[in-house]
């Protein structure tokens, strides 16, 4: 259940409920011109107000392809597909902007596994070592806004990295273009989701409830078996594109069992991303039940 925006008014309804403000009994009799009795002591969790968050992106210049690569012309050739890039060593094409002549390829398999990036953006060519597949093969996407305000565009690419039983992560990148035709990648650092974040959270018991908390939402949740000191993240952050050209960001709130690292995720997490100057910056934060 959760308590966001109506927090107050449950929680006071809850201290009604509990038995706060009683009469004294009939039996004690208090002097007629004596002042009201005080009511009972009654604390709600204390809200802490939130500030952004920012940490400098991790910046990555693109360098020029190791080998001068049969680029597919489209999404449409059946030739460059996921599936055949995978299996058949062919240049795969995996997302594209086509308004902005941005497209996203995938380089053939190297002899150590791995294979590069190749991000198009008009005359501009440029690798990149990402991860940007995991077994369920979910597919990169990309857009292209002034994600900065300064006039100039950016090409933006969200990445599925990790997947699996509690685990969905994707990795955020914003490319810009020199006067050159240069491509540098400004990628989100993954300790603001992973470390500052967590910092926010806090926990609460009160009336028997069990409450999370992030600054002044609230979000109920049974608490059986978990440790509520130790708030964190888990292994969920995920990144979107807004209509009208911002960014989001998503996560959670976990626990974990004293004896087990293994999560509990008992709410969601949302935020504003704001990228400038090569800063990223989370900001009005959000928390939603499960439940919902």
């Amino acid at each position: 259940m959760s308590l966001r925006h109506s927090a107050l008014s449950s929680l006071l309804a809850l201290a009604v409920l509990a038995g706060c403000g009683t009469t004294a009994p009939a039996d004690s009799e208090a002097p007629a011109n004596a002042p009201p009795a005080a009511e009972e002591s009654f604390s709600l969790p204390e809200a802490r107000p939130l500030e952004p968050l920012s940490a400098p992106a991790v910046i990555t210049e693109g360098r020029a392809p190791a080998e001068n690569y049969d680029l597919p012309p489209s999404l449409a050739d059946p030739r460059y597909n996921a599936e055949g890039w995978i299996h058949g060593g062919v240049v795969g094409f995996l997302a594209e902007a086509p308004e902005s002549g941005a497209a996203f390829y995938a380089a053939p398999y190297q002899a150590n596994g791995e294979s590069p990036a190749l991000i198009r953006w008009g005359d501009s060519l440029a690798e990149f070592d990402w991860d940007f597949l995991t077994p369920r093969t979910i597919l990169p996407r990309m857009d292209c806004f002034d994600a900065d305000g300064d006039w100039e565009d950016e090409l933006i690419v969200i990445c599925y990295t990790g997947s699996g039983t509690g685990v969905s992560i994707e990795e955020l990148h914003i490319l810009e273009k020199g006067p050159d035709g240069t491509l540098t990648d400004y990628a989100f650092p993954e300790s603001i989701w992973q470390e500052e974040v967590p910092k926010l959270f806090g926990t609460a018991e009160l009336g028997g409830r069990t409450f999370a908390m992030l600054g002044h939402e609230l979000v109920e949740f049974s608490h059986e078996g978990l440790d509520l000191e130790k708030p964190s993240s888990g292994m969920i952050a995920g990144f979107s594109t807004e209509d009208w050209g911002g960014l989001r960001f998503r996560g959670a709130f976990c626990l974990s069992p004293p004896d087990s690292a293994a999560p509990c995720y008992v709410a969601e997490t949302s935020a504003a991303v704001r990228y400038r100057d090569g800063v990223f910056t989370l900001q009005d934060f959000h928390l939603y039940s499960y439940d919902q």
